[in-house]
């Protein structure tokens, strides 16, 4: 059973501050690619406008209707996912999912504020909003024909 602390440490100061810049749409027109998924657990949906020079991102639109985690996680990717290859993003996802799963993770610097995500280790429920927008861009791999 997770405490009222816990919760506190869920959404401490940080998740909340990078929640804040996802907050209201970006949407970038026009893009490449958009792809939009939506978490069968709880209903938080991600959209990210991609544009691309051949597998590496340049830049990132969205439209996120998720929960503070969600949206946090968001904000990290278009922060921190241009310039960066769908490989490379893919290999993120791999560490994320494993800070989730309890495993000790060391980021790149580059992406080392999702640290913050190590407090929502016992909330399971939370994990497929939080992994949404790894998702998308993964989903945007894919259509685009970058997976191996």
């Amino acid at each position: 059973m997770n405490t009222q602390a816990d919760i506190g440490r869920l959404y401490e100061d940080r998740v909340r501050e990078w929640a804040r810049k996802s907050r209201n749409d970006a949407r970038l027109v026009p893009a490449d690619l958009s792809v939009r998924r939506t978490s069968p657990v709880c209903g938080s949906a991600v959209t990210l406008d991609i544009c691309h020079n051949q597998e590496v991102i340049t830049a990132l639109g969205f439209q996120v209707r998720a929960c503070t985690l969600g949206m946090a996680s968001t904000a990290v990717v278009v922060a921190k996912a241009p310039e960066c290859s769908f490989a490379e993003i893919h290999e993120v996802a791999i560490m994320l999912s494993r800070l989730l799963a309890g495993d000790d993770v060391h980021f790149p610097a580059r992406w080392d504020a999702l640290e913050m995500f190590v407090a929502a280790r016992s909330f399971k429920t939370r994990h497929g909003s939080i992994m949404l927008p790894f998702q998308v861009l993964g989903e945007a791999a894919y259509q685009l024909d970058f997976v191996k």
